[in-house]
């Protein structure tokens, strides 16, 4: 039974339907992400999309999705709540905010082995609750990316998806996939690699981001099913760009979240190659 307590609701943000400068058509992907930081679509209701509890509601039916065992508003509301031995704690409302325990035993975070070894309890995951709601850098990405300036602080508590075979982040233009991001990483983002393939599902580029590590270049990762895609453009087929992202365990898609603001202002990340490229993919 999912435990739910929700603040109350909180007036959110105006936004106004800014038009597209006149060099769109120049600018690359990446200063796309960047502007859209800036100008929110107001048809777009970022606060159920980019949540990442609301997000399910959205994708109900249409694709599998991990267990969600609570979900809470309130950091000290934790304290209550009966969880598994094995899960994975996430803030719904950001990024980077995810911590690992399996058996009771902490693993670790997003890009951190802080804690790992440690017993878990309800304190103590209200403690890193508590730190996630006062980040600061969370503050300055929201004051910065607008579309979070919707959404409300959040944390969940999912069943973790195992063995991940690889994160899938799909690129989507009106609904139309134009590219493919395959990251091969493990929860703490060691010896992580990754694929880029087209919207013909052709392999462009296959690399390892550390040493170590990369791809077996003789494998490449199948096309996701047509009805994948077909759900997905029904779905987004009103929305100028979204990246929707899945893990894959054992053939079967799971989905993790949309977001709407690819590497936020930090540029092409790994998709430099294709920068230019893809940004010639998203409309006036």
């Amino acid at each position: 039974m999912v435990r739910r307590h929700l603040r109350p609701a909180t007036d959110r943000p105006r936004t106004l339907n800014s038009p597209k400068p006149d060099n769109w058509e120049k600018r690359t992907f990446s200063q796309k992400v960047k502007w859209r930081c800036k100008h929110p679509d107001p048809k777009v209701d970022y606060a159920s999309w980019v949540d990442k509890y609301e997000a399910k509601s959205i994708v109900a039916g249409l694709f599998s999705v991990p267990r969600t065992y609570a979900v809470v508003r309130y950091p000290e509301e934790i304290v209550a709540l009966t969880l598994p031995d094995t899960f994975v704690m996430k803030a719904t409302h950001g990024w980077n905010m995810s911590l690992l325990v399996e058996n009771g035993i902490v693993r670790g975070s997003n890009r951190s082995r802080r804690d790992a070894g440690r017993p878990s309890d309800l304190d103590y995951l209200s403690g890193v609750a508590i730190e996630w709601m006062n980040s600061k850098s969370e503050a300055r990405r929201r004051k910065a990316q607008l579309h979070y300036r919707q959404v409300d602080f959040g944390v969940m508590f999912e069943a973790y998806v195992q063995p991940v075979d690889y994160e899938l982040q799909l690129f989507l233009f009106e609904g139309r996939f134009k590219l493919a991001l395959v990251a091969f990483r493990s929860f703490m983002f060691q010896n992580t690699a990754h694929q880029i393939y087209d919207e013909e599902w052709t392999l462009r580029e296959a690399l390892a981001s550390k040493s170590g590590m990369s791809p077996p270049p003789s494998i490449e990762i199948p096309r996701p099913p047509a009805r994948l895609f077909k759900a997905l453009e029904r779905l987004c087929r009103r929305i100028d760009h979204v990246r929707v992202d899945f893990l894959v365990s054992d053939g079967r898609y799971y989905f993790s979240e949309f977001t709407f603001t690819h590497n936020g202002p930090y540029g092409p990340g790994l998709l430099a190659r294709f920068d230019a490229q893809l940004g010639r993919c998203w409309p006036r």
